[in-house]
């Protein structure tokens, strides 16, 4: 029975993220994975912060999928619970990215607090990212729309921010009475 649906908690990844690690080292093999959105969140920032699948990119690539799909059919869960969809929209190398899980057959690092906002602000999904770019503002030490949006420009060196992000970072830091 496949549970598509799941939400994974900080004790589910890390528990996914073991069962990886043993498939990579029976191979001989070490995965590398740099996790991005709520996993990235749940494992470094969020204790209770839960997400349906791990965005990252990795490598091996081939051999980190094949025993993505192996723990996936155990665990009765989507194949692509371990996905690299988001390498799109990455941001360039995160110089202050955190490993946050080492064994011999993984290792894992999240992105920083900073680098996960300004993903978050130039993603501007109202409805999902609003809570989460308070959360990191917060984490971040940034206090006002303006700074959180000089923050996210930093990492987008020559984009414009559009002006739907402009709204929504104002409207989540300066609401109408």
């Amino acid at each position: 029975m496949r549970d598509d649906d799941a939400l994974l908690d900080r004790e589910a990844i890390h528990s996914l993220l073991d069962e990886l690690a043993l498939e990579m080292e029976g191979q001989g093999l070490r995965a590398e994975l740099f996790l991005v959105g709520g996993a990235a969140m749940a494992l470094a920032y969020d204790e209770r912060r839960a997400t349906r699948d791990l965005d990252a990119v990795f490598v091996p690539k081939a051999a980190v999928y094949a025993a993505a799909r192996r723990v996936a059919e155990r665990r009765g869960l989507d194949p692509d619970w371990l996905n690299d969809g988001v390498k799109g929209f990455l941001l360039g190398e995160d110089v202050a990215r955190r490993t946050v899980f080492e064994r011999p057959g993984c290792v894992v690092m999240v992105a920083s607090p900073q680098y996960l906002l300004a993903m978050k602000v130039f993603a501007a999904r109202v409805d999902r990212d609003a809570a989460d770019i308070l959360f990191l503002a917060r984490e971040c030490g940034l206090t006002t729309g303006d700074a959180v949006l000089d923050m996210a420009e930093s990492y987008f060196a020559g984009r414009p921010v559009p002006p739907k992000v402009h709204l929504m970072v104002e409207e989540l830091f300066n609401p109408a009475d």
